[in-house]
């Protein structure tokens, strides 16, 4: 044979192969147009008297010209007359809708769509607006610390508890919102940088606490607030000197449905913080953010020693303030024990006492401004129940400024103590919650505080404000 035979033989099988290379390339697009998209899952929150924020992430990244995705919601269960709204926004396989102009106090329920696929495919997603700035009565749940048994580390940090159904399935009254007050997971994640690479852990992280099904269903039956601790934002006593909590951060915007944050994703300024407030009746519920800007533990503490950051701590006193000023009760979401420091037996890193001049500060202007009087505290962290009536929390440097304290936890965690001493002796345990009753007569509010272990009370106080 010749070389020019050669040749030619040698050219027909480069262009074969490069045929069966493009076709090769081209089913596989051809796969990927024709993959059916559809809603893995979803999650509300953000609740007010006129709207609703719900966030839902598609099972692969979706071309928005291509693909409808819309929610179809009323206030019937069959979805009569229904009215329908497009996502506001799709990135990184998340579509948020921003569902706005609704009636106030008045329940809800919906789809989502994707393609005409319905999510969920039985049953509907529900919510039900609030009054704001009027009397209102209503009932919340809260608490915190979720997966941290040995079950649930084998189960990659994340739960499935029953406890999230019965929280879900609690009617007297239904729960309007559910706060949950941090370590949403336990994944521990530790991250160096803010990039792409980075911010998919955390991402992978939502996704495996919103495959359970336990937990997806109750977000989805009631908004939730979520402000996180540290296993959710890095690690075991995790603070502000964590190289990757701008990848946290970034992941909390996009994931999950929040009320409107002061601070961007800014790496060069430092913030990023997730603190933010929101009113329901005459309640400002205000949710601070204890890790982001937070100091070492470690350092001497001083007047300069901050667990807030000077930012958020001058943003919490105006907040302070306004509910002082337009509402008759505040609650101060906190999500790591205030009192703190009184009992060696239960001593924790973990407290407030490792800032204690700054808990005096906070206290001092509590106490100046008489705000203390209109003002209720939850936390997490600790795993346990517990509730002090006010004699323990005495901080001002002058005057008194106590108010009641209130430990709900935890969720899916091994039993602990941490803090005190208490007014009332702290239960730990899992499958632990509580459940806050507001009443409103238009002259004051009265809270009906009951901590549970799954359906059974175990501490129970009424406070009047």
């Amino acid at each position: 044979m010749n070389n020019l035979s050669k040749l030619g033989r040698f050219n027909r099988r480069v262009f074969c192969a490069a045929c069966i290379f493009v076709l090769s390339l081209s089913k596989k697009q051809s796969a990927h147009e024709l993959k059916t998209i559809k809603a893995n899952w979803c999650w509300l929150g953000a609740l007010t008297s006129s709207g609703v924020t719900i966030k839902a992430k598609l099972n692969i990244e979706p071309n928005e010209e291509k693909n409808y995705i819309q929610v179809i919601y009323s206030t019937t269960p069959n979805l009569s007359s229904p009215k329908r709204f497009k996502a506001n926004s799709l990135d990184k396989q998340i579509a948020t809708f921003n569902l706005n102009n609704l009636q106030e106090d008045t329940q809800y329920y919906c789809v989502i769509t994707v393609d005409g696929r319905r999510y969920p495919e039985k049953g509907t997603l529900k919510f039900k607006t609030v009054k704001v700035n009027q009397p209102y009565n209503f009932a919340i749940g809260c608490s915190s610390c979720a997966g941290g048994t040995v079950s649930g580390f084998l189960n990659n940090g994340v739960s499935n508890s029953s406890i999230f159904d019965i929280i879900r399935e609690y009617n007297t009254p239904p729960l309007t919102l559910f706060i949950h007050m941090g370590d949403l997971h336990y994944k521990d994640i530790k991250v160096q940088d803010f990039q792409d690479k980075d911010i998919n852990r955390y991402r992978k992280a939502y996704d495996d606490v919103l495959s359970q099904d336990s937990q997806r269903k109750l977000y989805q039956n009631i908004p939730i607030a979520y402000i996180w601790d540290d296993h959710d934002y890095s690690s075991n006593n995790s603070d502000g000197n964590y190289p990757g909590k701008w990848s946290a951060s970034a992941a909390y915007r996009e994931q999950v449905p929040h009320y409107p944050l002061v601070e961007a994703v800014d790496k060069i300024k430092g913030t990023g913080g997730i603190y933010q407030s929101f009113v329901i009746g005459r309640v400002r519920f205000i949710m601070t953010d204890n890790r982001f800007h937070r100091d070492s533990v470690d350092k001497e503490d001083n007047p300069e020693k901050t667990l807030l950051g000077k930012t958020q701590k001058e943003w919490f006193f105006q907040e302070l303030l306004e509910g002082n000023n337009n509402q008759g009760l505040i609650v101060w979401v906190n999500s790591v024990p205030w009192i703190a420091g009184n009992n060696p037996e239960t001593e924790t890193t973990e407290a407030w006492d490792r800032y204690a001049i700054e808990r005096e500060e906070i206290a001092n202007f509590l106490q100046k401004n008489h705000i203390a009087q209109k003002l209720i505290m939850i936390s997490g962290d600790a795993h346990m129940l517990a509730l002090d009536d006010g004699s323990n929390n005495i901080y001002a440097s002058e005057g008194v400024a106590s108010f009641p304290v209130i430990q709900a936890a935890s969720l899916d965690s091994i039993g602990s103590i941490k803090g005190g001493d208490y007014s009332e002796k702290p239960i730990k345990g899992r499958k632990q919650w509580g459940v806050l009753h507001f009443t409103d007569d238009g002259q004051k509010i009265e809270v009906k505080v009951e901590l549970k272990k799954k359906n059974e009370t175990k501490i129970e106080a009424i406070f009047t404000f």
